[in-house]
């Protein structure tokens, strides 16, 4: 049985007529699109398996900035620009092609370079080989996204002889902190914006890693095969504080879980149900957040209820490799940058935050003054999961709760909303309900004005949905009714917090 959330975007992308190309897709080559831009092809694909005949075409956007745009045979009217991930350096082709399949001209950016030839942030070192750098890292935080939806929007007037109707950008994480950027730097780009788990306050987030692996280097470095042990006691002091003990914890932030309380502490050496000492103070670390020798918190801890996955991003066998890799993303950028022999461990939180203040200032996406998207009508959908071990959901919701200070809560939620998933790593995945069609709830805002009070969201295993649950517009939460089945969303309702 097909999701209501598939049926709602099939039924909201049908509004429009189907446009057909108004001229042969090679014939793009002879056209001329600005000195910074070549097109390198354009090449009529034929229709196999899911994917639809399209037009598509490559080509480069000065200096660096490789570009994809798929433009379907069968067009229904309306462009969508899909974000990266990570430090980028790739296309993302298969975001492209899903919404080529819905039947949107698509398309995606590497932003400029390429992450084969130059991983993680070696593209914004300063080398004779690489003059680019500055420019790279401008590309990276915002400009290359820009520069590529204008370029995609006179590419699709040209072939199909009219604009898109409506223009939507879909993006996580990195894509999520690209969203906002386009919403705050160039608000006239997009209609509507689906913003997932943004690393907004990139810079910081790294920083965070590096915390967080300073505590995995030594004696306090957490065994994988304890994670169980620290995961179910998490579980057993906070799953059942909303009232219902279904393996979820709705709001870590109401969870006072403390590692030092409620945590076995070894009585000599270390041991497989226990904690030592050392290992309990990085836990707390971890948990009470990035701070300076004074105390001060430079960022915000970890919520609980990510720990199944953290072998996924805060700790490895090898503890130094996962940390060292990230800080690599962030201290090519620190200014001056310190070197290639330089070690995530040496990085000082009393002095050197203060070094990545000229990349923050580019990449990280905080001005908080939407006034122009406000003003032209675009929508925001923004989503987090509570259990997100790459990128801490925190610093979103606190950029969000600012905006609604700046403009009232009823004149933000006209324009702009989020919605917090308890159970949801890093974009998917998790024990919560982490599969929900956010594109089609920001069609029907844009389109149809049908802001979206509830979302409903599904848990899938193996192609089965085992749970569905209401997905609420923060700061609601999902609270259940007292009957019926826990894993049916019609028995929860969306209510403000107590």
């Amino acid at each position: 049985m097909r999701h209501r959330y598939f049926l709602l975007l099939a039924a909201t992308v049908g509004t429009l007529s189907a446009a057909a190309p108004a001229m042969k897709c090679d014939a793009l080559l002879a056209k001329s699109f600005g000195d910074d831009v070549k097109l390198r092809s354009a090449v009529q694909v034929a229709a196999k398996g899911n994917l639809p005949e399209h037009c598509e075409v490559r080509g480069v956007i000065f200096p660096e900035a490789q570009f994809a745009l798929k433009l379907p045979a069968v067009w229904n009217s309306r462009f969508q620009m899909v974000g990266n991930g990570g430090t980028a350096g790739t296309i993302s082709v298969g975001a492209v092609d899903n919404a080529v399949r819905q039947g949107f001209a698509a398309s995606s950016t590497d932003t400029g370079h390429d992450a084969a030839k130059e991983p993680l942030a070696t593209f914004a070192w300063e080398t004779p080989q690489n003059p680019n750098a500055r420019r790279k890292l401008l590309d990276f935080a915002w400009m290359s996204v820009h520069e590529t939806a204008v370029l995609s929007k006179q590419i699709i007037q040209a072939y199909y002889g009219v604009a898109p109707r409506y223009s939507y950008w879909v993006g996580c994480s990195t894509g999520g902190r690209q969203g906002l950027q386009e919403a705050q730097r160039y608000p006239e780009d997009f209609d509507g914006l689906v913003i997932g788990a943004p690393s907004l306050v990139t810079t910081y987030n790294s920083m965070r890693r590096l915390w967080i692996g300073q505590t995995q280097t030594g004696d306090g470095a957490i065994p994988e095969a304890k994670l169980p042990l620290l995961t179910k006691a998490i579980y057993e002091k906070c799953d059942a504080l909303d009232g219902l003990k279904d393996g979820l914890i709705d709001d870590p932030r109401k969870c006072s879980f403390n590692p030092n309380k409620d945590l076995k502490k070894c009585a000599g050496g270390d041991g497989a149900d226990c904690f030592t000492t050392a290992q309990l103070g990085a836990l707390t670390k971890i948990y009470g957040g990035v701070r300076n020798s004074k105390g001060q918190l430079l960022y915000p801890g970890d919520p609980v209820g990510a720990e199944p996955v953290w072998p996924d991003n805060l700790i490895a066998p090898d503890k130094t490799v996962l940390p060292r890799a990230e800080s690599q993303l962030k201290f090519a950028y620190m200014d001056p940058a310190p070197g290639p022999d330089w070690k995530f461990t040496q990085f000082n939180f009393d002095t050197d935050p203060a070094k990545i203040a000229r990349a923050a200032a580019q990449l990280n996406a905080v001005n908080t003054d939407l006034t122009p998207l406000k003003t032209r009508g675009s929508k925001i959908v923004q989503y987090s999961g509570w259990a997100d071990q790459q990128v801490n959901p925190l610093p979103g919701i606190e950029y969000y709760e600012t905006v609604s200070k700046r403009f009232g809560d009823e004149a933000t939620r006209d324009f702009y909303r989020v919605f917090m998933i308890p159970g949801m790593y890093h974009c998917n995945g998790g024990p919560g309900c982490n599969t929900a069609d956010w594109l089609a709830a920001a069609m029907e805002w844009v389109e149809k004005g049908k802001a979206p009070t509830v979302i409903t969201g599904a848990h899938v295993e193996g192609g089965k949905t085992t749970r569905t649950r209401p997905l609420c517009p923060y700061p609601q939460v999902a609270r259940y009714k007292g009957t019926g089945s826990i894993d049916e969303a019609l028995n929860f309702s969306c209510v403000a917090p107590k």
